[in-house]
């Protein structure tokens, strides 16, 4: 079974259990990787994340059931996960553009967000280059834009202009060993629960005054080069990680470990912890 497949099994569990508590890493178990790092990929691959396109998903169906059944609103709600009448009615209404009760009262069209589909693209990709190290528990110190929401892109460019401004780069680059600079993203360690937060370190080897301290540890990790250090490059090259090298190699990806970036000057690698 290919990876395209288990992200078609994650979609059928969805489907499943639209009028139930929805899991996250249960999902991700199917395809065996984190809760995080599923949803990393599913934004790729969708351009929507895996919590817009399930509140989607149950937004359509409470709509078809609206109009071809005489439920009342107040169960619709609750039978599709909403805490009350009052957070349906305004979530039905940004994505219908009416209200239940209108939709019932007229004929409005309703809009309906299809069940996705995955399908494997045949495309070609440069040659990945990559280097397995063994590194001990690192205890590493930086900054930190404390937990945010995946999307909170913008909170990571200002923590990096932060980081320019106040020197810290250059601290931590003048005290790096010349060759690895370890800027960590990382999720929240060892939280199997977590939805769609994270927390971006920034890191270097040297403590110094208003830093934090965070224990990154004791690993195998499959770092991959990349000669650039542009977001979108990096997203290109950790979705065709996880989609094309991890399902045909002989590694499996260490659940609820972070990940790490380390840059260099003119370019980065992009490294997941293995066994």
């Amino acid at each position: 079974m290919n990876y395209y497949d288990n992200l078609n099994n994650v979609i059928e569990e969805i489907e499943k259990n639209l009028t139930q508590e929805i899991k996250y890493k249960d999902l991700a178990r199917i395809i065996g990787t984190s809760s995080y790092t599923l949803q990393r990929i599913f934004t790729f691959l969708t351009g929507i994340t895996l919590t817009e396109y399930i509140r989607k998903r149950r937004l359509s169906k409470a709509a078809e059931e609206l109009v071809s059944t005489n439920i009342k609103i107040i169960d619709l709600s609750l039978k599709y996960q909403y805490d009350s009448p009052i957070s349906f009615t305004n979530a039905f209404k940004k994505m219908h553009g009416v209200s239940p009760q209108t939709l019932r009262k007229t004929s409005t069209s309703i809009k309906i967000f299809p069940k996705i589909e995955f399908k494997p693209t045949i495309d070609t990709i440069d040659e990945l280059e990559y280097r397995i190290i063994n590194l001990d528990r690192q205890n590493l110190y930086g900054i930190t834009t404390g937990v945010i929401e995946n999307s909170k892109n913008e909170k990571i460019r200002e923590l990096f202009q932060k980081a320019k401004e106040e020197k810290i780069l250059d601290f931590i680059i003048n005290n790096s060993d010349g060759k690895e600079l370890y800027y960590g993203a990382t999720k929240e360690i060892y939280n199997n629960e977590l939805t769609n937060s994270l927390q971006y370190y920034i890191l270097g080897k040297k403590p110094n005054k208003g830093f934090i301290h965070i224990e990154i540890p004791k690993a195998t990790w499959a770092c991959f080069k990349l000669k650039t250090k542009k977001q979108a490059d990096i997203l290109k090259l950790f979705n065709t990680i996880y989609t094309k090298w991890l399902p045909s190699s002989q590694y499996t990806e260490i659940l609820n470990y972070p990940e790490l970036e380390i840059y260099y000057e003119n370019e980065c690698e992009l490294c997941i912890p293995i066994k």
